[in-house]
């Protein structure tokens, strides 16, 4: 039995909260920023120079459903910050790796379909599309981490690794369609490096933001 006198200080602190929506429902709130990542690099730069000779499949088409899962693991990750719909480990890994194969598959499929090489100047080149793909996820990065952070995630480094993988993913689908080169050595180093930066910052920032429990 509960005594009365810590009965009515339970009472007296109920308060009426705001039901959590859906991580589909959160996920909305991201939408705008991944239409803007994707369209940013092309449209303040311009568009990669063999857009022609890929077509719209492997242009724009292959950035659109980067985008599309990019959301996909923001939203899985959503869900993860909700305690006791935590991924398990399998599932956890899965939504990990599938971005790095769409991006590997992407990569190889464009390469063969026009080979464009960088030579000279790949270091800076490199620097280029690493800290402007990481730039580009910032925004989603830390909006996610907001909306993540309001369900008091139980393993918010793991949440926010999500995030920032899918942010990362959605970042590089933009900066694609602006960086004119589809080697995959660039590619895979310095497209996924930015993909990797965005993770860690996610999973730093959910740390970050981790509510103290009482």
């Amino acid at each position: 039995m509960i005594p009365a006198e810590l009965r009515a200080r339970i009472e007296s602190d109920y308060a009426a909260v705001r039901p959590l929506p859906s991580p589909l429902v959160r996920a909305v709130w991201v939408l705008p920023f991944a239409v803007l990542a994707l369209l940013a690099a092309p449209a303040f730069f311009n568009v990669r120079s063999d857009a022609d000779r890929l077509g719209w499949a492997l242009s724009w088409g292959a950035s659109v459903i980067q985008v599309v899962l990019g959301l996909t693991v923001v939203i899985a990750a959503l869900r993860e910050s909700v305690p006791g719909r935590a991924w398990s480990p399998m599932a956890v890994a899965a939504w990990l790796v599938a971005p790095f194969v769409l991006l590997l598959a992407v990569t190889l499929v464009t390469w063969e379909a026009s080979q464009v090489t960088l030579s000279r100047g790949w270091w800076l080149v490199g620097l280029v599309c690493v800290g402007g793909s990481a730039a580009t996820a910032l925004p989603i990065v830390a909006l996610a981490n907001v909306l993540a952070a309001r369900a008091y995630p139980t393993r918010p480094a793991i949440a926010g690794l999500l995030l920032g993988v899918g942010a990362g993913l959605i970042a590089d689908a933009g900066w694609r369609l602006f960086c004119h080169f589809s080697e995959p050595s660039h590619v895979l180093s310095a497209h996924l490096g930015g993909v990797a930066l965005a993770a860690l910052a996610g999973s730093a920032l959910a740390l970050s933001l981790r509510r103290p429990s009482r």
